[in-house]
Parts: structure tokens; sequence; C-alpha cells
């Protein structure tokens, strides 16, 4: 079903145009100065990334269309206990753009690579939304290089039956009519962006003028309408790992705002259940990306699943 609202934005596509900009990697976040931003090529592409903290090694993957920056609010805290990798996928934030088509196996093959570019044998993998869909796949595929599972409102393998926000809805909705997805996709304004971190974040108090800029100055970098429209397009090709979840044996939390509009809880449970041994957790009062909307009670959560002590938990939160 395809909402008025966004009827009228796919009208109104071809007067919403706006040219693109160049890709610009940035020697500082704004959101984090301590961070030292940097690259590594993984077969020939430039990949964005930042590390922190020593220890045992979490790797952090950020969702369709979003950037590193999702997790601002985790990176400090986990730092203190573990060596964090936050990156941005391929096509995505302020890493390479290739113009190749966008399969899940795309992402599932560029994560592996980015590891081994790293040095990273082994890892826990955290993910939200298609970055866990790609952590769980993860586990599927390359077993052994995943250490434990942290799925945060994750992608699961039939992803564009189950969403169900408007803009998602929409965008399925007119996939296959020639040109229209790219234009729609590239008619992307500061409005539409606003819209769609709405349909993400619960408490829309949050949804401020700095974070609508923040992503809607990467969706403008040229070759971000190849990406996503070929990342939608072919959405539908991790459908046959449907039954792949059950042979998941790794440790594997599972993290759900209450108030998710894109997959909502009871996806979260479904993929509870077929995951063998998992945790779920739900967080009160939040949307999709809870990590970044209640970051305090996602990071105790988080601690608590990599088997911190209570008395070095509760010193962690005390000197934030």
């Amino acid at each position: 079903m395809i909402s008025f609202r966004w009827i009228l934005s796919i009208l109104g596509t071809p007067f919403l145009w706006r040219p693109c900009i160049p890709l610009v990697r940035p020697k500082r976040l704004e959101w984090n100065p301590s961070l030292s931003p940097q690259t590594v090529q993984i077969k020939g592409h430039t990949i964005f990334y930042v590390v922190k903290g020593e220890g045992e090694p979490l790797l952090m993957i950020h969702g369709f269309g979003a950037g590193l920056w999702v997790w601002e609010k985790q990176i400090e805290v986990l730092s203190r206990f573990y060596r964090v990798y936050a990156l941005d996928l391929i096509g995505h934030g302020f890493s390479d753009r290739p113009r190749i088509d966008y399969k899940p196996e795309t992402y599932f093959h560029f994560l592996k690579d980015f590891m081994e570019g790293v040095g990273l044998k082994r890892a826990t993998l955290i993910g939200n939304s298609m970055g866990g869909g790609i952590a769980w796949a993860m586990a599927v595929l390359f077993p052994e290089q995943v250490h434990r599972l942290i799925l945060i409102d994750c992608a699961p393998p039939d992803v564009l039956d189950q969403v169900k926000n408007d803009s998602f809805k929409t965008l399925e909705a007119i996939i296959d009519i020639p040109f229209l997805p790219r234009l729609v996709i590239a008619g992307r304004n500061k409005d539409s962006i606003k819209q769609v971190l709405k349909e993400c974040i619960f408490n829309i108090q949050l949804v401020t003028p700095e974070i609508v800029n923040r992503q809607y100055q990467i969706s403008r970098i040229k070759g971000t309408t190849w990406v996503l429209y070929s990342t939608f397009k072919n959405g539908k090709g991790a459908e046959g790992m449907q039954y792949s979840l059950s042979t998941i044996r790794h440790p594997t939390l599972l993290i759900w705002g209450e108030k998710d509009l894109i997959f909502p809880p009871s996806l979260g449970e479904n993929l509870h259940r077929a995951i063998k041994g998992s945790t779920f957790h739900i967080i009160k009062g939040s949307g999709h990306i809870p990590m970044w909307e209640n970051p305090e009670e996602t990071n105790r959560v988080i601690l608590s699943f990599l088997k911190l002590d209570e008395g070095t938990l509760f010193s962690a939160f005390e000197s934030i």
C-alpha cells in the first residue's frame, strides 16, 4: 500500500532533484573528534572506518543507506573494554561507491574481505537493520570468523516481505517500473530524509536539523542513488537463507525497539525462535535504531551479554 504522502513525494520528484556532490572523506568526525578516521583498500575500493580501544574485537555494521555515525553512542563506552571497529559499508557513508550489483552476497563477501583487510581473524559482530542481516549471514557462511552475534532490529532473509514502513513499501511497489525508483531516490531532499528518520526513531524530538543534515549529506554523494536502488532491487536475494538461521550456533543476542515501524518486534521474536539458544531483549519506547535512541539501556544489555561483571559495568556508566 502506497500512502498519499509518498504519492505526492513521487509526483514532486522532478522538482526536488539536487546535484550530487563528490565524495570527500573527513579527516575528523564532528560527532566524535577523538576518533581518527582510517581507510583500507578492499578489492581496489577505499573503505572508511574507525577503530578504538584494546582487547577482544567488536565489529559494528550499520544498515541500509546509513553510515557508521549510527554507532556514535556505543563507540566510546564499548571501547573501554574492547577493540571496537565501525565501518561504512561499501557504497555507503564515506566509502567508495563502485557501480556494481549490490546483491546480498556482495555485502556478505565484502565484510569477510574487510575483516581480512584489517587483520580480524574473528570478531563479535554487532549489526543494525541490514547490517544485522549481514552479520547473521556471516555466521552462516563463514562461521569461523564470527565469535558472537548482536542483532539489533535486524533484517530477515525475506526482508522485502517484512518491511512495514511507508517509504520502503512505496519503493517496493514501484521498484520494477523503469527509471521511476531511481528518480525517487535521486529526488531525496532534507524533508524526505527527515520523514525516513521519523520512521526509524520513535522519539521524533531527536530528529534534529543536525541529524537530518548529517544523513542528507551522505545521501547526496555521487553514486548513492545507484547503490540504494541496486541494493533494494536485489533485496530478495537472501530469501533462500530462511532455513539457514537454525544452523547458527554462535551465542546470539537480539535487541529490538518496541516501537519499530520497519521491522515490528514480532519479527524479532520469530528470529529469536529460529536461532537456537538466542536471547531476546525489547527496548521500550524506541524505534528501529534503539542503540542511538536509547543508548544507555542498549549499552547495558550489550555489555551484560558480553559477560562483563556488574561492578565494571556500572563503573563504565558512572564515568560517562
